[in-house]
């Protein structure tokens, strides 16, 4: 039996986007200070979902649980106030002064519309005050500026046509609803 995507594709993708989110955190000096009293203290990622979408059965789990889910990632806060990937699997070890933060994931389309429109998943926090009130800021405040790390990259000109583009692409899932033929900004117009 074939293993699944995620056992393979998991320590390949975790560093990645656990890079990704030290860049943005260090891109705002006022968030790696609010993480740095909390140095050594983890962050527990779990994920859950009511989506269960169609797949063949080779991609299915084979202990019945939802094996699209990501595994549990935690990551531990470093002196610098960023994060490290400490561990990920299908377990983690109990924490005793941390952060579970369990995110709702939605379906695949529901969720690229969340994500163009700037709403995030739902997420749930339990654990220390302090650390909560810390991810809540985190959460709220801080966005990826991908426009501006394109213009360091490759200038201005790119930038504003990968905004352009991005606006576009924003503006017609915003209109596109499911469930209404498919197109939801017809109108109905007939033909004399």
């Amino acid at each position: 039996m074939l293993s699944h995507p995620f056992t393979w594709l998991g320590p390949l993708v975790l560093p990645r986007l656990t890079l990704l989110l030290n860049h943005v955190v260090s891109s705002e000096p006022v968030a790696s200070g609010k993480l740095q009293p909390h140095a050594g203290r983890t962050i527990d990622l779990q994920w859950t979902s009511t989506f269960s979408p169609p797949l063949p059965r080779f991609l299915l789990p084979a202990d019945g649980s939802q094996g699209l889910l990501p595994p549990p990632m935690r990551f531990v806060i470093t002196p610098a106030g960023l994060f490290e990937l400490v561990e990920s699997g299908e377990t983690l070890p109990p924490q005793t002064d941390g952060l579970t933060l369990t995110i709702e994931l939605s379906d695949p389309l529901t969720m690229a519309r969340q994500l163009l429109t700037g709403q995030r998943p739902d997420v749930r926090i339990e654990g220390d005050v302090a650390l909560a009130e810390v991810a809540s800021w985190l959460m709220n405040h801080l966005r990826w500026d991908i426009q501006d790390d394109v213009a360091r990259l490759l200038g201005n000109a790119p930038a504003e046509w990968l905004r352009a583009v991005g606006d576009a692409v924003r503006q017609a899932l915003q209109r596109w609803r499911p469930g209404q033929g498919g197109d939801a900004g017809s109108s109905s117009s007939s033909r004399r």
